[in-house]
């Protein structure tokens, strides 16, 4: 069972969809970035790259806290093995 109200989900949802749309201009402005070869380009795309890594681990704890809010357990625990596999979440902690 979920112990929170549908105004929550709603919120919770609407903030992934914003942190997904952050993560997806970051990865276009690494994309577009992806045959420099100045020093100066180079070290804007690992900005941004670091910028997108650094995203993709909030979207996952997120996750992981949202969907066991949600009482999605199953779901929320493959977030969680991920994490743990990719080293995203030690300690597990934004």
């Amino acid at each position: 069972m979920s112990d929170m109200t549908d105004e929550e989900i709603v919120r919770a949802v609407r903030g992934m969809a914003a942190m997904q749309a952050e993560r997806e201009k970051l990865a276009e402005q690494v994309s577009a970035l992806r045959t420099a070869v100045s020093a100066e380009d180079l070290a804007e795309r690992n900005r941004f790259g670091e910028a997108m890594a650094k995203m993709d681990t909030k979207i996952l704890l997120e996750s992981i806290e949202v969907l066991g809010r949600m009482g999605m357990t199953l779901a929320s625990q493959a977030c969680y093995a991920v994490a743990r596999e990719d080293r995203a979440a030690r300690p597990l902690r934004q």
